[in-house]
């Protein structure tokens, strides 16, 4: 028996070995959330060192569902959805109004989740307003952002890849051009206060060892507000972030003519007993159980927060509810030419 557990000790001691080589317990945390095995909330706490991205927050403007052509039973029918199957948070916007929220007990607006496929955005957009100033290349801009791809294949975890990936370093040299100070102020002062945001963190010690393209702490009002200015074609509520053109750019359309973010590779999926009820609509998911939803020319965002996010049951209650077909954003050119052939 004693040499039963000798045996046993020993094997331990050689699997943490190993497993340490790679990295430490903090390595290993990030690696099990790149395979969908912590949710939104749990990966944000888990992101340390951080570094300040300071907001200038605003609270979410508000519209009654009859201003923005939404049956309000439809949104009603929405929310009863919602507590009947137990979700989390339900946010609707459209054209960057707040519709809905609801919340089971103990969550709020306020609660702070890492960004997934979201958390790029900032980068790519802080990039796009020196491509719009033509302070470099559109296409050298496009790359640039290209080449964030917040869900390429880890692999095996020992890689200088996985390393790579799951490990902090150099911000890309572009964010640096005509930088206002440091990253996290120049995100700030580029992208994040011109949301009116709240105060956001990035994952990094300073401007040497940090990361741009993932793993950015938000609220879950903050990273609507995210989705509402890729809607706006980079503007929200009046305030011009970058230009259509760059959106456009950054939300490349592939041959069958649907959307995708440059900065993700690979088609994601959704569950449910139907597809989307648009055929424009595209998604984000922020943990494995956290999905933002926009329908580009509805002008709509709806963050569903659940075990079953990636669930079309609820976007599609919210989409039949609509009163009008594509209208225009206020301020920018029409959505539908976002997405050509629509």
């Amino acid at each position: 028996m004693k040499t039963k557990w000798v045996v046993v000790v020993l094997v331990m001691a050689l699997v943490l070995a190993a497993l340490r080589t790679a990295g430490d317990l903090s390595y290993w945390k990030r690696y099990v959330a790149t395979l969908g095995g912590q949710d939104a909330a749990q990966a944000a706490a888990s992101v340390l060192p951080r570094l300040l991205v300071a907001g200038a927050p605003q609270q979410p403007v508000r519209a009654s569902a009859e201003a923005e052509l939404v049956a309000p039973e439809a949104l009603e029918a929405a929310r009863a959805e919602a507590q009947r199957s137990g979700v989390r948070a339900l946010l609707v916007h459209r054209h960057g109004h707040r519709l809905l929220a609801h919340f089971e007990a103990g969550v709020t607006g306020s609660d702070e989740v890492v960004g997934g496929e979201l958390a790029a955005v900032p980068f790519v957009l802080a990039i796009g307003v020196l491509a719009d100033a033509r302070r470099v290349e559109m296409e050298a801009a496009v790359e640039v952002a290209r080449d964030a791809a917040g869900d390429a294949a880890i692999g095996n975890p020992w890689s200088a890849q996985a390393r790579e990936r799951l490990g902090l370093g150099a911000p890309p040299a572009m964010l640096l051009q005509d930088a206002e100070a440091s990253v996290a102020e120049t995100l700030s002062q580029r992208v994040w206060q011109p949301l009116h945001a709240s105060d956001a963190w990035l994952w990094g010690r300073d401007d040497t060892a940090l990361r741009v393209d993932c793993c950015m702490v938000a609220k879950l009002d903050d990273w609507m507000r995210v989705g509402d200015v890729l809607l706006g074609q980079g503007s929200l509520h009046g305030e011009r972030i970058v230009s259509p053109d760059w959106i456009r750019r950054v939300l490349e359309a592939g041959p069958d003519g649907q959307r995708r973010a440059v900065w993700l590779g690979g088609e994601r999926t959704w569950t449910g007993d139907e597809p989307p009820a648009a055929r424009d609509a595209l998604w984000f998911d922020l943990g494995r159980d956290l999905r933002l939803w926009l329908v580009p020319r509805r002008g709509l965002a709806i963050m569903v927060w659940a075990d079953a996010a990636t669930d079309t049951t609820l976007p599609n209650i919210i989409l039949r509810g609509l009163l009008d077909q594509a209208p225009p954003v206020s301020g920018a050119d029409r959505l539908d030419e976002l997405v050509p052939g629509h």
